[in-house]
């Protein structure tokens, strides 16, 4: 008896075998793709939430600068004036501690981050209703009986973060963040401990995580009456006695967590901040896993120093 055999051929398997991995292939590329796409989308959305907040937050703080001073005319030589520059704006200072440009180790570009120190004096129905300053520390009176008001000085900088993620080092994972202390019109006070948070000078509380540069410039008006922008140590340098009608903030941020390898991100590309130019450092062009970056930019009017009195 004679019994037929049914089956694929050699041919058939080798057809059936290619068009397999053919549909594996393109199933792997578009996972690929979108794990890809999911992870530029997150990174976008870290930047925007990030920056946007702190922003915010930042320019509800400055928008109080000059609270209360005695004249609402705001220059380099005003004492207790809204924008800190030297001893002459608030006794006590250290020169560490003023607003000033271009400090030396504080960026991951090829110039160092600004800094920018303000203080207001708050009012009591505001102390009254709970006030807190940037690093989320109540503000109360100096004396609860006399209802004594101190100065609210903060000061806002690039610092090294302390949580590092898988990429970075101590070197390159830096923050935007906020100093906080109070002083009297006789200059800066101290709080015992040394390590209180009111005291002034400390590291501060991280405001914005992932900040490569921070630039500030000043908008400033002079007896003519026509504005521009100015850098601080220009506007120090050049025309200190100008009014200081606003600032504008500028931030070179990255988002916190890693896009991948991606070869479309050109970490030797330059980056428009304001009125500056940068680019990355040799450092971080050289990683291999790459984070999405945005400039971001915002205007602060000084509504304190607008107008007469």
């Amino acid at each position: 008896m004679r019994y037929s055999q049914r089956g694929f051929t050699l041919i058939e398997l080798m057809v059936s075998l290619a068009l397999g991995l053919i549909i594996v292939a393109a199933a792997v590329m578009l996972f690929i793709a979108g794990q890809k796409s999911f992870a530029l989308q997150q990174g976008a959305a870290d930047i925007q939430d990030n920056a946007n907040f702190a922003l915010n937050y930042m320019a509800k703080d400055i928008r109080m600068a000059n609270l209360n001073a005695v004249t609402a005319t705001m220059t380099a030589s005003s004492a207790n004036g809204g924008i800190v520059f030297s001893t002459t704006n608030l006794a006590g200072i250290s020169t560490a501690n003023v607003s000033k440009s271009e400090v030396s180790n504080t960026s991951n570009v090829d110039v160092g981050s600004d800094q920018l120190v303000i203080q207001y004096l708050p009012t009591q129905a505001q102390i009254d209703s709970g006030l807190f300053d940037c690093e989320g520390t109540q503000v109360q009176f100096i004396d609860p009986v006399a209802k004594t008001i101190p100065f609210v000085v903060e000061r806002y900088f690039v610092r090294q973060d302390d949580k590092l993620n898988s990429n970075e080092t101590s070197a390159t994972a830096l923050a935007l963040a906020c100093d906080a202390g109070r002083a009297t019109s006789a200059g800066i006070m101290t709080f015992s401990p040394a390590s209180s948070s009111l005291n002034f000078g400390l590291n501060g509380q991280i405001i914005m995580k992932r900040v490569d540069y921070f630039r500030v410039l000043l908008t400033v008006q002079n007896s003519a009456g026509s504005l521009r922008d100015m850098s601080i140590s220009d506007y120090v340098t050049n025309a200190p006695t100008a009014r200081i009608l606003g600032v504008k903030l500028g931030v070179l941020t990255r988002s916190n967590q890693s896009v991948g390898v991606d070869s479309n991100i050109d970490l030797t590309k330059s980056f428009a901040v304001l009125d500056k130019t940068v680019t990355l450092n040799s450092t971080i062009q050289n990683i291999k896993t790459k984070n999405l970056r945005q400039v971001v930019a915002q205007a602060v009017a000084m509504r304190n120093a607008l107008g007469d009195r």
